[in-house]
């Protein structure tokens, strides 16, 4: 019995041992592997530094030369500064990348098996802003993989071809949509070509992509399309998208936003679609919405008035003076009533005060800097 136990403790320390000589030499073997790598990289990665500091203006070809080896060492140094890198330095680095047949290798890997290869060439792709990827890129946008679809996203942003628009809206309607702000950052990123599919995409059925589209809109300053949004800010079943509608208009900061946001304000509409209004009259600037927001100051809801208070704020000297006539006529209320300097505020003159403090210093920073 002595025996067998002994044999065991026997093995077992020789597996051990076993284990830790193959880690050991697995450590060694990786720790070779990097300085071999490493030491292939330096010259490369020296002449891709020197090719970026030049704006890409030689040095191409030498690039080109590289044997496939070093280049392999040091294309994940290279691929991370073409992410970096905008105007002639990256057509410079894309036409190397282009000459050595890395976009074919990125187009063939997004029918890759493998969920990080689809990825990695994604990535690639949209870095070397190919356009002739964008179809590609757009199948990838239904893979099953939510991180494929982030990244292929991403690089279509990168690419910026309006054509991608459609299909990146369609995205927004699974069961697993994108994030809404990936894809409001993209759809922006495509530029102002892509407003007349935004604008025809507010009639669709589902409100999250009308909200997302809402959204891009705003940050395009697509001024065209503001009766269209207008029309949403009225008709849309759905308050969110409503509110949404309320605060583009005020990022798109014409004059023709002023009525819908006006009506807006009536006493029927939902609070929270009021004070999206009265916040976007703010951001409008048209000193011609402070009587408007001054009746506001006294409303029953806090949110109305506190956004109506600090929209006045943002109107210049026009909206101050409400503000201030707001703290005045209460001021005279309570001397009228016998209250005296300690009565409390009425919540119309609070959120006055509040708006006017912090007006004051927005002042004060401003001189400071």
């Amino acid at each position: 019995m002595l025996g067998l136990f002994t044999l065991v403790i026997e093995i077992l320390a020789g597996v051990v041992a076993a284990t830790a000589l193959g880690i050991v030499a697995v450590r060694v073997f990786r720790k070779v592997r990097q300085r071999k790598r490493a030491a292939l990289a330096a010259g490369p990665r020296r002449a891709l530094l020197a090719f970026v500091a030049d704006n890409g203006e030689q040095g191409s070809h030498d690039l080109v030369a590289i044997p496939d080896d070093a280049w392999r060492a040091a294309e994940p140094g290279a691929l991370a500064l073409l992410g970096k890198l905008r105007g002639e330095a990256h057509l410079g680095l894309v036409s190397v990348f282009l000459r050595r047949g890395i976009a074919r290798s990125a187009l063939r890997d997004l029918h890759s098996r493998s969920r990080v290869k689809r990825a990695r060439a994604a990535q690639v792709l949209g870095n070397l802003e190919l356009r002739q990827a964008v179809p590609e890129l757009c199948r990838l946008l239904t893979d099953r993989h939510a991180e494929v679809r982030v990244v292929a996203v991403r690089a279509l942003g990168r690419i910026g071809d309006p054509a991608a628009a459609w299909r990146i809206i369609a995205s927004l309607d699974r069961s697993d949509p994108l994030p809404s702000l990936l894809a409001t950052h993209t759809l922006v990123q495509l530029g102002a070509e892509a407003e007349v599919t935004l604008s025809a995409a507010l009639d669709h059925p589902q409100a999250r992509v009308r909200a997302v589209c809402l959204d891009a809109l705003g940050l395009l300053g697509a001024t065209a399309s503001v009766h269209r949004v207008a029309r949403v800010l009225k008709d849309d079943a759905h308050l969110d998208v409503r509110v949404a509608a309320a605060n583009t208009l005020g990022k798109l900061g014409t004059r023709t936003a002023l009525e819908p946001l006006t009506r807006a304000l009536h006493a029927s509409r939902p609070p929270a679609l009021r004070a999206a209004a009265a916040r976007a009259l703010g951001d409008l600037g048209a000193p011609s919405a402070v009587p408007t927001l001054a009746t506001l100051l006294d409303d029953d809801d806090f949110h109305v008035a506190h956004e109506s208070a600090h929209a006045l704020r943002r109107l210049g000297r026009p909206g101050a003076q409400a503000l201030v006539a707001a703290v005045e006529a209460e001021q005279a209320r309570a001397h009228a009533d016998g209250a005296g300097a300690h009565a409390r505020p009425s919540a119309s003159a609070s959120h006055a005060q509040e708006a006017l403090a912090l007006s004051r210093v927005g002042v004060k920073v401003e001189v400071a800097a």
